[in-house]
C-alpha cells in the first residue's frame, strides 16, 4: 500500500468501516426492500456531508462502493459467510 499521511489513512478506514457496517444493514433487509434502504441511507450521507466537507461526487462513488461491497458479500455466501 502507498504511505499516505496518518489523517488520511484514518478517513479511509473510517470509510471503510462505515461501508462494512451499512452493507451489513443492507444485507439484513429483504431484497425487495433494498432500495429503500439505499435511498434513506443516500440521504444520511447527504445531510452527513452539509456538515462534514467532502469532494464533489463522494456521495455518489460511496453509494456505489456500498452496492459493490453488498454484491460481493452476497456472492461470497451473504452476511453469514461462505459456502465452501
Amino acid at each position: 500500500m502507498v504511505d499516505m499521511p496518518p489523517e488520511k489513512k484514518r478517513a479511509l478506514e473510517a470509510i471503510q468501516g462505515s461501508l462494512h457496517r451499512m452493507a451489513m444493514k443492507v444485507l439484513e433487509t429483504p431484497e425487495s426492500e433494498r432500495e429503500a434502504v439505499y435511498e434513506i441511507l443516500r440521504q444520511s450521507l447527504k445531510q452527513t456531508t452539509h456538515i462534514v466537507p467532502v469532494d464533489p461526487g463522494f456521495e455518489e462513488q460511496y453509494m456505489s462502493w456500498l452496492r459493490a461491497l453488498v454484491r460481493m458479500i452476497e456472492r461470497g455466501g451473504g452476511a453469514q459467510g461462505g459456502t465452501g
